[in-house]
């Protein structure tokens, strides 16, 4: 385990030194916010943790990252998701069946938060436990206005990530030993934060 976990580590500390990096975080938060849940977070700061001097930058591109990826699950939302009668169509099925924490459950728990609450509901999407990708598709099939939606997205998860940068900023030269030090530990803690999420997400 330990051997997976350092391996999985240095892998992380390879890509972020490379030239490939932004793209790294790009597609990963591109992907997150459309297609398929990443622990996106967790990439994000240990990049940046690598980079502290990097970190705003790297917050403006996982930002694009999600602004991107949500243009793509509002699209798939609004044009692919349902059926002229209202069932799912194919494509829906495959991501319930095929994506990790994709459920209809998850789906209509989504739906209903929009009901409820609005575009506010973006607001609290940076804390609440549900993959942004719901939030995206579900705004397309309400058909919410989509330049509205795409500014919330802007905003809020712009404030979550350059909150992130300060922070690392502000403290991350000083928690970087802590947390090579404690890999293991770390790397479990963050898996149950993954796993409570998608139970969450579930139900």
């Amino acid at each position: 385990m330990q051997n997976l976990l350092s391996r999985i580590y240095l892998w992380t500390k390879r890509t972020a030194i490379s030239r490939f990096s932004l793209l790294f975080i790009f597609l990963s938060f591109l992907l997150d916010s459309c297609v398929f849940p990443f622990p996106t977070t967790v990439i994000f700061v240990t990049v940046s943790l690598l980079h502290p001097a990097r970190s705003y930058f790297n917050a403006l591109i996982a930002t694009l990252g999600m602004v991107g990826g949500s243009l793509i699950g509002y699209t798939i939302g609004h044009f692919l998701w349902l059926l002229p009668d209202g069932n799912f169509t194919q494509l829906a099925l495959y991501f319930f069946h095929h994506t990790p924490g994709f459920t209809d459950q998850s789906y209509h728990y989504t739906q209903n938060l929009f009901v409820t609450w609005g575009y506010s509901i973006l607001l609290l999407s940076i804390i609440l436990p549900v993959p942004y990708q719901f939030y995206a598709i579900s705004a397309g099939v309400f058909d919410f206005n989509l330049a509205a939606f795409l500014f919330s997205t802007l905003f809020f998860q712009g404030f979550r990530f350059f909150l992130f940068a300060w922070l690392i900023v502000r403290y991350g030269e000083e928690v970087k030993p802590i947390i090579e030090k404690n890999l293991r530990i770390i790397a479990l803690i963050c898996i149950a934060i993954i796993l409570v999420m998608f139970i969450l997400s579930t139900l």
